[in-house]
């Protein structure tokens, strides 16, 4: 009997020693939860730099925030000059302990002021031009995508959009938000 027991324990043991006490180990980015990224289409694209920052909370969702800041908007008809939004993500299908990665929602707040440049034809023939700056408050959503590699680079394609509260004069009606987003996890 005591042959058995002992056997057992020691069989027990030497199964539990071998197994993986952290599947998540196998991942070095799983401890890290501060994330830097830049909306490398929006860079190439217009004139527009956009910086996000993402606290990772769990492997199911995160807290952060974007600023964009457009440069030379001259031949825009309306186009935003900064942009602050706060958001908060939710991931989902995320089967892996190695979490805040995949298939994600993200619901946001944005304030951002801008620029509308405008002309008109006046009934004597000439055009009247000028240009309305605004501000205004919106929300928003957008569905995405990201990956994250066992360096810790970050590759992030997303699309959404909100529309804006405020009657500010020129201001549009909404926002699109989203792109290709490159960074890296630390």
């Amino acid at each position: 009997m005591k042959k058995t027991l002992l056997t057992l324990f020691l069989g027990v043991t030497a199964i539990g020693l071998s197994q993986d006490t952290n599947p998540s180990d196998d991942h070095p980015r799983t401890n890290q939860k501060h994330e830097i990224r830049l909306d490398a289409l929006e860079a190439l694209a217009v004139n527009t730099i956009e910086l996000n920052y993402e606290y990772i909370i769990s492997k199911f969702s995160g807290v952060g925030a974007a600023i964009s800041i457009g440069f030379d908007g001259d031949d825009i008809e309306n186009y935003h000059k900064f942009a602050f939004s706060p958001y908060y993500r939710q991931y989902f299908f995320n089967k892996k302990d190695f979490g805040a990665r995949g298939l994600f929602a993200e619901g946001l707040l944005q304030f951002a002021t801008g620029e509308e440049v405008y002309s008109n034809f006046l009934e004597n023939g000439n055009i009247e031009t000028g240009s309305n700056d605004w501000t205004n408050f919106g929300i928003g959503f957008a569905l995405g995508q990201k990956w994250v590699s066992k360096n810790g680079f970050v590759l992030e394609i997303s699309i959404g959009g909100g529309r804006y509260f405020g009657n500010a004069e020129g201001s549009p009606e909404g926002f699109v938000r989203g792109g290709i987003l490159v960074g890296y996890r630390f």
